[in-house]
Parts: structure tokens; C-alpha cells; sequence
């Protein structure tokens, strides 16, 4: 087998025949394989997934017993693969014509590890902006910190060697948000030879009923998973060789998410308090986190503005700005 595609399902009737399709349509000529793996769906697409099923005998669908978090669904799709390279696409995205084919083939040029592929964005209007994340093709030859940044994002847009997804850390947390992260994180530790193919294969939907845009409605699981998402990287971190540069690109990573999830938060209560406690003294344990960094989080964790101020000047400083006139002055 040449290829698995690994897909996590979820209450996604309403685009998970689009996805199907372009896969199967695909003209590739080698072998191919499709994992959906369903997490106790409430809506029609168990039932869209076993229709499909009757007619094409490359899908194979696996459910599980009770509702974990997507990272279970993802991690029973790749271990489930049989094909030489994995690939995981989202139940409410798409791959374009032509994917495979062009995939499988540079992987034979290069043999590269992991062969990282460009995507772009389509709204709800069906209106797509092409998204680059890099422009020159070619090897990663130097230090793997220049490429993190691209690997801190979604799993998917990315063909990696099923020899890397064997023995992974990744596989031990039960966790929604920060996924990604971790899988994205150990595979790029892992890996010898990225090779960056700058074409956009990929069409990522903004689906506003994915777990992407329900933070609102479920702070409390994402203070908590990214609770975890810290101890899982510092778990990686002892297991594989980093270099200091990136482990500091690791560092400000989670710096970043918790000044933003602390943008995002709606309320206070002691709880919240409590988880934010929890999370700040798990990241005072990464590496290079010094004194002076954790006191300053644990400062915008306590003072709002200082947050603002905080993300403007080390990380952000539109968003920050988008973000005071969302809270303070909009309503006014």
C-alpha cells in the first residue's frame, strides 16, 4: 500500500461526502487506502460513511465505543494504516486533483521524511484565498527551528513516512485542542530528511461548526488540554534530541497560545483561576523558561491589560489592538 489517508470523524454530514469525493476521484495510479474513524457521531455521517462503503471498498470505517477527544480518533486512523506514507485530512476539508499523484511522486524523487504541501482557504461563501506558508521548494537541511513554525499548525498538509508514526508519545494524551501541536512537534523531531513543496493541494473549509470555532462554548476543556498539551511537550522534549533554538521556538509557541487563550477567556471565576495556576506552573518546567518569563506570565494571567500590553509588544500587536477595541471600546 502507498498511501493512508487518515481522517477523524465527527458530526460532519454535511461535508464529509464533499471530502470522500475528492479522494476517490483522485487519479493516481498507485495503491491507496482511507481510514475514517468516527467518535460516536450524533448526526447522519456514520451513515454517510457506511453508504460510501458498499461502493468503494478502498474506505475502511472504524468507530469508537464512547466520545473521547479527536486526538483518539486520529491517533486509531494512523495506527491502523498499512500504507508507506500517512496523510490526514480534516472530515470537512479537501484535497484538489491531482494530490496524490503529484505527492507520491516527489516522494519518490526526494525520499524524504515528511514532504510538507500548501493549502488554501474556503469560506463559507465558497470564495478560496491562497494561503502560503513558505515559497522555495527543497530540503530542510539546517536547523529544524526555521521550519517549526510550519509544523505548529494543523496536521494535515503534510505526507509523513509511516516508519515516524511508530512508538510516538503523541498516542498517550486524550486531548482536543493543541493535537496538532503534539503530533506536528514529535514528528518533526523525529524526522531526518522535510522536504518543502510549495503547492497548494490542500482546501482547508472554515467550517464554523468545528471544534475550531467553539472555543467559547468549551473553555474550561481547553484550559485543561492545554494543561496537558505543556506536559506532552515537555514529555517530547526528554524523549528526542532539540536543539536550544528550538526548544525556544517550542517555549514561545505556548507563550503565545496562553496569552491568547487569556485574550479569548469571557469570564473569571475561582475555577478558571485555578486551571490558569495549573497551566502557568506547568509551563515554568519547560525548557529554557527562566524566572523572569514565568513571572511576567503569571502577571498577564492576573492583569488583563498587562496581557494586552504584553502580546502587542512580544508577539502581536494587531491582534492585541483588534482585541481592546473588541472588549473595551465596541460597546461603549
Amino acid at each position: 500500500m502507498d498511501i493512508s489517508i487518515c481522517i477523524p470523524v465527527y458530526n460532519v454530514e454535511l461535508y464529509l461526502e464533499r471530502c470522500l469525493d475528492s479522494l476517490f476521484s483522485q487519479e493516481f495510479e498507485g495503491t491507496f487506502e482511507v481510514i475514517c474513524v468516527d467518535d460516536t457521531s450524533t448526526d447522519n455521517s456514520l451513515s454517510i460513511l457506511n453508504e460510501y462503503q458498499l461502493k468503494e471498498p478502498r474506505l475502511k470505517v472504524l468507530r469508537l465505543n464512547e466520545k473521547k477527544k479527536i486526538s483518539v480518533a486520529r491517533s486509531s486512523a494512523i495506527c491502523a494504516a498499512s500504507g508507506n506514507y500517512i496523510i490526514q485530512v480534516d472530515s470537512d476539508d479537501w484535497l484538489q486533483q491531482g494530490a496524490l499523484k503529484s505527492l507520491y511522486q516527489k516522494s519518490v524523487e526526494t525520499n524524504a521524511d515528511v514532504i510538507v504541501y500548501d493549502y488554501v482557504v474556503e469560506d463559507d461563501l465558497e470564495k478560496q484565498i491562497t494561503h502560503k506558508n513558505f515559497d522555495k521548494e527543497g530540503f530542510v537541511t539546517d536547523d529544524k527551528s526555521n521550519v517549526q513554525e510550519i509544523f505548529s499548525g494543523a496536521a494535515v498538509c503534510k505526507m509523513v513516512k509511516r516508519s515516524l508514526v511508530s512508538d510516538l508519545s503523541f498516542y498517550n494524551f486524550d486531548i482536543s485542542w493543541g493535537d496538532d501541536f503534539l503530533f506536528n512537534t514529535e514528528i518533526l523531531l523525529k524526522a531526518k530528511t522535510i522536504y518543502l513543496f510549495p503547492v497548494a493541494f490542500y482546501v482547508y473549509c472554515t467550517n464554523r461548526n468545528s471544534i475550531t470555532f467553539s472555543i467559547k462554548k468549551n473553555e474550561n476543556e481547553m484550559l485543561e488540554d492545554r494543561i496537558i498539551s505543556v506536559e506532552a511537550t515537555i514529555v517530547i522534549l526528554n524523549k528526542y534530541i532539540a536543539s536550544d533554538k528550538l526548544k525556544l521556538s517550542l517555549l514561545n509557541y505556548h507563550k503565545y497560545k496562553l496569552l491568547l487563550l487569556l485574550l479569548r477567556l469571557e469570564s473569571r471565576s475561582y475555577e478558571r483561576n485555578e486551571q490558569l495556576k495549573r497551566l502557568t506552573d506547568s509551563m515554568r518546567k519547560l525548557p529554557l523558561m527562566n524566572e523572569s518569563d514565568y513571572k511576567r506570565l503569571c502577571f498577564a494571567v492576573k492583569y488583563p491589560l498587562y496581557t494586552l500590553l504584553y502580546m502587542a509588544l512580544r508577539f502581536d500587536f494587531k491582534l492585541s489592538l483588534s482585541v481592546f477595541y473588541e472588549k473595551y471600546l465596541k460597546h461603549e
